[in-house]
């Protein structure tokens, strides 16, 4: 399920926050988000685990807080999601 991500993640701007990744991000999301077995932690482990490495480089504490940004969204989207049903 989480290789959906991979349009995202496997680029070296992934980190950036750039509109463009971030839309590549929500639309990615979009497709999984709603799915009963969805987790923004296991979201957040594949990116860590699959992710290119980023254009300028980042230390892990840096990555970290990048993906717990992605998390934190996931979350609310996937509770804005359910709010909805």
């Amino acid at each position: 399920m989480y290789e959906v991500f991979d349009s995202f993640c496997k680029l070296p701007t992934w980190d950036t926050s750039h509109a463009l990744d971030e839309r590549r991000f929500r639309a990615a999301l979009s497709d999984v988000v709603h799915l009963s077995d969805f987790s923004p932690e296991e979201m957040g482990r594949y990116i860590q685990l699959n992710h290119a490495e980023p254009i300028w480089p980042k230390t892990a504490a840096q990555l970290d807080t990048v993906i717990d940004r992605l998390m934190e969204y996931a979350t609310a989207e996937q509770n804005r999601v359910r709010c909805r049903v």
